[in-house]
Formats: C-alpha cells, structure tokens, sequence
C-alpha cells in the first residue's frame, strides 16, 4: 500500500469507528461490591418496613439487574404532541457509585464504621443532605440518574408491585392480562 492510498484511507476509516461507544476506562460500569452493600443499608432506610428485609433486598437485586443492563442512547418512546424523539442519557452507574461512596464517607465523618452502623434517624439525616444538594424536588416517573436513593424509591413506588401493596389487591398495573381481566374487580392481595 502506498502513502498517499493509506493517507486518503484513513479518514473514512476513522469515520467508521463507532466513537461514541468508547468511555473512559475510570468509570465504574457496575457497582462495586462496596456501594452495593451501601445501597442494600439506603434501601432498608428509603423502602417502607412493612415490606420487609427479604422483599427489600430482592427490590435492591432487580434495581442492580436494572443498572447492569441500562443502555444509553436508546430512544424512548415521546408523548402526544412532542416532535423530538428522545434517547436514555449516560449511564448513572458512575454517579451511583460516587453517591454511595459519599454516604459511607458521610457516616465516617459522624463516628461511625460505615453507613449501616448509625441509627435510622441518622442515616435519614445523611439521606436528606445528600438528596437536598442534588436539588432533587419530586419522584420520577422513572429512575432518572439524580440521586441513587431517589432512583431506588422511583423504581419501587412506581412498580406494579407497589401499587399492589398500596391497594392490597392483585391490580398487576404493569402486566399484560386479557382485557375480560380488566372489568373485574381485583382479587384481594393475600
């Protein structure tokens, strides 16, 4: 291959190459071992207690699953009357992670071996803070990459499993049921 064929080559080459896929090698593509112990102890805080350790824990695992699998520039689906086609943002593993770090850090600074060892009130405390400097005002529609304890009760209060247990009825909001399912009332939950 000659010079002048390879130097007139490679700027088509370049174009070709999917950059917008390519990250910085820094930052975190799942969590970490560390802030997901932090997130489990966040969890038992922001989650109500009538649900339980074991549902809340299990609500934390589908939140990972829901992290791992996260895709960033995936069109979603517009409203009535909005032109403009918009797409999933970056990924908020990073921010997660920085997040958590910050809550452990935060309980250190309180005296205590790390977020799970201070009291309810305490970690509630932690909570607010770091919720208020995002400057987070209500709960999404969906996780929505502010503030991983707001993500985690965004992707609960909003589930078809909570508005069951809001209702105490199998109302299954997010299932595909037939349609003669529909004009019945729910039956109630057990």
């Amino acid at each position: 291959m000659q010079r002048r064929t390879l130097l007139q080559w490679l700027p088509g080459a370049s174009a070709a190459v999917p950059f917008n896929r390519v990250r910085l090698w820094a930052q975190p593509r799942e969590l970490t071992p560390e802030s997901m112990a932090v997130l489990r102890d966040v969890a038992s805080t922001v989650l109500p207690a009538s649900i339980g350790a074991e549902r809340a824990n299990a609500t934390v695992e589908r939140f990972i699953a829901w992290t791992r699998g996260y895709r960033e520039g995936v069109p979603t689906a517009h409203g009535y009357g909005h032109p403009r086609l918009q797409k999933t943002g970056p990924s908020p593993v990073p921010l997660y992670v920085a997040q958590l770090t910050g809550l452990d850090a935060a309980a250190r600074a309180l005296g205590a071996a790390k977020f799970s060892a201070l009291d309810l009130e305490a970690r509630r405390t932690i909570l607010d803070t770091s919720i208020a400097a995002t400057a987070v005002r209500t709960l999404p529609p969906r996780p929505a990459g502010q503030h991983v304890a707001v993500d985690l009760m965004a992707f609960y209060f909003r589930s078809s499993e909570a508005n069951d247990d809001c209702y105490r009825a199998l109302i299954q909001r997010e299932v595909c049921r037939p349609i003669e399912i529909t004009v019945r009332r729910p039956a109630p939950k057990a």
